[in-house]
């Protein structure tokens, strides 16, 4: 009794403005009985279980219609036609099935969903003849597939989305779907809930939960709501001061060094054991291999010059690094702040910049050229 209860019906809901009806008309064949009757039920499973249909009640034969409207095998579209007319259907579901070969492992045939004024789709069938209950799942998945392609999936619904005249970026579903113009659009998205979101500069994100419904339009308006922009850093502008500091810094270093070599030169005391060695000799190679035979009086001791000559070797190898990076470092950051906002850079990011750097760095040149166009 308990099973016999439980094995009751299943009616799917009625027909209405959330659901469009399907009806199934039952699977036709001439060997394959038993998988034809559960293929049938998992075939009106599928339809019930779909999001925007509704299963029709109906206990047509697509055999007994067949002989009943005289059909040419098989069915052409006349016939299907005049059988939409009979079991009064705007649209249905019927399939023809049999064994693909004599060893009956394989079943084979076609789902056809005929939609009255826009024709009929078909979709290939091919699974195991096995399946011959209707609780398979691997059935049931056959059936659904079939179903969801033949349909198209959901039926589509009419969307009208307004923003009260703010354009903006139009998201369905956390999806992007383009551009919303200031005086809105429409767009067809599958029957059922939706989230609905408009994202535009100035104003802070709105969105909206709605439920299509097949074959009617609805309507969306959001408000948006004007927020105060956060001025974003620009990088171009910071960038271009620490540049502008990190060049400031390595031109202070080798300013530093230049002044250094300067006053080894003009020492007195290394000036005068200069003069006294040959102008054909280099005063630091002389004290380094030995020094003069004998020293002017108040000169620098030979040890005395190879400390002036390695302190000033030290500084020249400063200058020769830190005034070409100072320019590089110059240049970059000037050429940053004449791109940034302090020079109104962002405000066109296409337009060229007024202010034009070039670095120019030599073994004995490191200079900065810098034009201004006005």
């Amino acid at each position: 009794m308990a099973v016999s209860l439980l094995a009751g019906p299943l009616w799917a809901s009625p027909p209405g403005p959330d659901a469009l009806p399907i009806q199934v008309v039952s699977v036709k064949s001439d060997h394959a009985l038993d998988q034809a009757e559960a293929l049938t039920t998992t075939i009106k499973k599928a339809v019930r279980d779909s999001q925007g249909w509704s299963l029709a009640d109906s206990k047509h034969s697509l055999e007994f219609l067949a002989l009943k409207m005289n059909c040419a095998e098989p069915i052409d579209a006349a016939c299907e036609a005049r059988i939409a007319e009979v079991i009064k259907a705007d649209r249905f579901l019927w399939c023809v099935i049999g064994f693909a070969d004599d060893s009956k492992q394989m079943v084979s045939g076609t789902l056809n969903f005929f939609e009255r004024g826009k024709g009929t789709n078909r979709i290939g069938l091919n699974y195991s003849a096995n399946l011959t209950e209707p609780t398979a799942d691997a059935l049931i998945k056959v059936a659904r597939d079939a179903v969801n392609k033949a349909t198209g999936g959901p039926p589509k619904g009419g969307l009208k989305v307004q923003t009260g005249g703010v354009a903006g970026q139009l998201y369905v579903d956390d999806e992007a779907r383009g551009a919303l113009p200031a005086e809105g659009t429409t767009i067809q998205l599958p029957a059922g809930p939706h989230t609905i979101g408009v994202k535009a500069r100035g104003y802070a994100n709105a969105q909206s939960s709605v439920s299509i419904k097949p074959a009617t339009t609805v309507e969306v308006t959001l408000t948006m709501v004007e927020v105060e922009e956060e001025t974003p850093l620009d990088g171009r502008m910071i960038g271009g001061f620490v540049s502008i500091g990190v060049g400031v810094a390595a031109g202070a270093v080798g300013l530093w060094a230049a002044l250094d070599v300067n006053s080894i030169r003009n020492d007195e005391t290394f000036t005068l054991y200069r003069d006294a060695v040959p102008s054909n000799q280099n005063a630091c190679e002389v004290a380094r291999a030995g020094g003069l035979g004998s020293i002017a009086p108040g000169a620098a001791t030979d040890d005395q010059v190879v400390s002036f000559c390695d302190s000033a070797d030290t500084a020249e190898l400063i200058q020769a690094i830190t005034f070409p990076v100072a320019a590089v470092a110059v240049g970059v950051g000037a050429y940053l702040l004449g791109t940034s906002s302090l020079a109104g850079g962002e405000d066109d990011a296409d337009a060229k910049s007024a202010i034009s750097i070039e670095p120019l760095i030599g073994p004995d040149l490191q200079a900065l050229s810098v034009r201004y166009q006005f």
